[in-house]
């Protein structure tokens, strides 16, 4: 299913397909694709994500709906986990650059509340977003 929803025009292939069912022509118009056969080309690559119903018009599977759901959820959630991944970050080499600086403020000051940032962001992300499922 990756390497089906991998290409850009596929997934808007799908997205339109989750509007109504298309003709072929209709589908190539929508999308402003110039060549069939390059329309043709990332259909077949959709093989069980999408179908052709009994007027000859292209339409999303029960797989397509859920690939498309897929995408949706990495949409929304894939910016969160690289901000997470961000803070983590931060954390770390603030409290290298503290503790190599100057050791009492580090560790009365910087240590406990970066500590208590990223406890709360990761609380934060993990229960209230719902962000942090690997």
């Amino acid at each position: 299913m990756f390497e089906a929803i991998s290409h850009p025009l596929r997934v808007e292939i799908l997205k339109k397909l989750a509007e109504r069912p298309m003709r072929f022509s209709e589908l190539k118009r929508e999308l402003g694709v110039r060549s069939s056969g390059r329309l043709d080309y990332h259909l077949k690559k959709l093989e069980g994500l999408i179908a052709v119903d009994g007027e000859g018009r292209y339409c999303l599977t029960r797989d397509g709906y859920a690939a498309l759901q897929a995408i949706e959820a990495i949409g929304r959630y894939g910016w969160q986990k690289r901000a997470y991944v961000l803070n983590l970050i931060a954390y770390v080499v603030a409290n290298a650059y503290g503790a190599l600086s100057n050791l009492g403020l580090w560790l009365w000051t910087v240590l406990p509340l970066s500590t208590a940032w990223l406890a709360f962001y990761t609380y934060w992300m993990a229960r209230k977003r719902r962000a942090l499922r690997w």
